[in-house]
């Protein structure tokens, strides 16, 4: 009997110990994550977006995820990874990414990527950015334009400051 309530004891102890432990460690961790994140980014604004994905063709999207920052000079880059899988031959991956300054104009640029083998890789900047938009299509080769669009995805908006 008393190597029983013994046991018992010495687990309820075990226990306490690491329940009390426990949450110091993972708070330390994160604190620790926390601080390297901040610290390994030295732009003015930093993040990463995606996945973002064209509507469905027979069972296929396409996606897109990518990162935008803005460098010490003030230009904003898109930068990202576009992928067409599983689509027929007739039909590519295809990310657009729009551009907006404070007055309205806009800049759009393009990638397409064709086969289901890997992904392509894109990279546009701009200055005098108000506003950043990705959206994810296919691009059909019969046709020689964008269908199966998704919807546009802000990555970027000023404050209105």
């Amino acid at each position: 009997m008393r190597h029983s309530i013994r046991n018992v004891l010495g687990l309820a102890a075990a226990s306490a110990v690491i329940a009390v432990g426990l949450p110091a460690v993972a708070s330390s961790a994160s604190a620790a994550t926390a601080t390297k994140t901040a610290s390994a980014s030295s732009y003015d604004y930093d993040d990463y977006w995606g996945y973002y994905y064209s509507k469905y063709y027979d069972g296929s999207r396409a996606k897109a995820k990518g990162h935008v920052y803005e460098d010490e000079d003030g230009d904003f880059h898109v930068e990202g990874k576009l992928y067409d899988k599983y689509s027929p031959g007739w039909l590519c991956g295809y990310v657009q990414v729009k551009f907006e300054d404070e007055d309205g104009d806009e800049s759009t640029y393009w990638a397409k990527k064709c086969g289901s083998s890997g992904y392509r890789y894109f990279h546009f900047s701009s200055s005098d950015v108000d506003s950043i938009q990705v959206r994810t299509c296919y691009w059909s080769n019969h046709h020689g334009a964008k269908k199966y669009c998704g919807r546009w995805n802000y990555i970027y908006e000023t404050d209105g400051e």
